[in-house]
């Protein structure tokens, strides 16, 4: 009668005892020595579903931009990955965040002769809301936390590009009648300028041409879940 010999992993025969000798390592050995090895398994198991997802495409109706941010104009202490982490959400609708445009007037031609300065504010700020709470800047304890979670986040080094934001800030797209992108700015302001050349950009643009402004509330450039992005509204003019 033929008998199977059991084998180890380099297929050498193994006999009773060391059979016996590693079943019963296997049983007793102690939970937390299993601990870097189920760490391990639980991070590569993370890493496997995160690049999977990677490709994914998730709807956005932020302005069309092409995915070229490489144009835009960042204002004060606002920064690229505080941009990023903005167009990372789907812009939400709220009548307290809508933008108002004080300056200039849109509903007639803009003279070509000099750039014009285009100042607006939130809604929320020309009435008040009952209910509605003003953001104040983060305390020193929030941002350590946030640090710390970026610190600690695969995430956390991808960006160095100035101090993190704090605060609200506002995405202006300019875009021509055939909607292409004319002009990109990222700032905490409630004005911009176009200097001298971007202005003459959007002189010779095909007319009419379209604002669109989003706002967002940042702490330590992420933003958070109350915090937006939100739609401020589109804006037709023509420059004649």
């Amino acid at each position: 009668m033929n008998r199977k010999v059991p084998r180890d992993f380099w297929g050498r025969r193994c006999d009773v005892a060391t059979i016996c000798l590693l079943a019963g390592a296997a049983k007793n050995a102690k939970w937390y020595e299993m601990i870097p090895f189920r760490l391990a398994a639980a991070g590569a198991l993370l890493l496997l579903l995160s690049s999977c997802s990677s490709d994914s495409t998730v709807p956005s109706d932020h302005p069309d931009t092409g995915g070229d941010l490489s144009d835009v104009i960042y204002v004060g202490g606002v920064n690229d990955e505080a941009l990023d982490r903005m167009l990372d959400g789907t812009p939400k609708e709220d009548p307290r965040q809508a933008v108002v445009v004080d300056s200039p007037d849109l509903s007639t031609p803009l003279p070509q002769a000099s750039a014009a300065t285009f100042t607006f504010h939130l809604a929320s700020e020309a009435t008040y809301v009952p209910g509605l709470r003003r953001r104040s800047p983060p305390s020193k304890w929030q941002r350590a936390v946030h640090a710390l979670g970026r610190f600690l986040s695969p995430e956390g080094t991808a960006h160095a590009h100035g101090a993190p934001y704090n605060g609200t800030a506002y995405y202006l797209v300019i875009s021509d009648a055939d909607s292409k992108t004319r002009l990109q700015v990222f700032t905490p302001e409630t004005s911009f300028t176009p200097g001298a050349i971007d202005w003459q950009n959007l002189v010779q643009a095909p007319q009419p041409l379209k604002l669109e402004i989003t706002s967002a509330f940042f702490e330590e450039n992420d933003v958070p879940a109350d915090g937006g992005p939100f739609v401020g509204g589109t804006f037709p003019f023509s420059i004649e």
